[in-house]
């Protein structure tokens, strides 16, 4: 009898997963996100190399003995909080002011349409130190272009239109609703762009789950050391819980970084 709940909860599984491929592009980012909710992953969702920082040994004093020993290494406790879809005129710049005021770094993927519509917000963003990133001219789904295309429409002219303004041209990029055929991924490492996703999503864009205690919780139960958390620019939930975000990220031992950083 066990044998057969086994087997039939093996099933759903793979048909589970066969449903989450054959969704359109939207929907099965979607379904991504709800397994990683309920699963929270080791490591960071991320293609491509990722700086990392090996943490050195510390030299323990030995109270006994008054001797130095060297410590094990511990991984560091480093958090990523990343921002999507902007510049936007009203939430983005409420978003800096916070980050102002808290004291810390982030990493902004901007979209090219809102970089020529808002400069000086992108100019804000470079000046306070924050890591600007590439989040394609559009915002449409790159599975749809061809590689030549997604580089030549999307990620290109955002990119020039950041370094036009800021002198730095971006060659990180993360694909709007996570959506990247796997040729893609291979080309673009191939042509020097670094890819990065996410590990936590904390559905600020999502009104059914998006209050602030919701997203509190979705912090406390899934953070991890080195994850990217995913928020966005452009609606109310992420202004109104972003405090409460750092706080509870420092409370939990945490720094803040860029994503290349982690």
């Amino acid at each position: 009898m066990q044998n057969g709940k086994r087997g039939v909860g093996s099933s759903i599984i793979v048909l589970l997963l066969l449903l989450a491929f054959m969704m359109p592009a939207d929907a099965s980012q979607y379904y991504i996100n709800e397994l990683l909710e309920a699963n929270p992953p080791p490591q960071v969702l991320k293609e491509g190399p990722v700086v990392r920082v090996k943490q050195p040994g510390v030299q323990k004093q030995t109270p006994d003995e008054g001797s130095t020993e060297v410590e094990e290494e511990k991984p560091l406790r480093k958090v990523a909080l990343t921002f999507d879809d902007g510049p936007e005129a009203h939430y983005t710049s409420r978003i800096l002011d916070i980050l102002q005021v808290e004291g810390v770094s982030a990493t902004f993927f901007v979209v090219g349409e809102f970089v020529a519509r808002y400069p000086k917000l992108v100019q804000r963003m470079y000046d306070d130190g924050h890591l600007i990133a590439n989040h394609s001219h559009t915002h449409g789904d790159l599975s749809l272009l061809t590689n030549e295309e997604i580089i030549a429409l999307e990620l290109a002219p955002t990119s020039r239109a950041v370094e036009k303004l800021t002198g730095f041209y971006p060659m990180i990029m993360r694909p709007p609703y996570g959506s990247l055929r796997d040729d893609s991924v291979r080309y673009l490492k191939e042509n020097g762009w670094k890819i990065v996703r996410w590990s936590l999503d904390t559905f600020d864009w999502d009104s059914r789950r998006n209050k602030p205690e919701q997203i509190i919780t979705r912090i406390q139960t899934q953070h991890h050391p080195g994850a990217i958390v995913l928020m966005h620019c452009n609606g109310p939930a992420t202004t109104r819980v972003l405090p409460d975000i750092i706080k509870t990220l420092r409370e939990l031992g945490y720094q803040f970084v860029t994503v290349t950083q982690l």
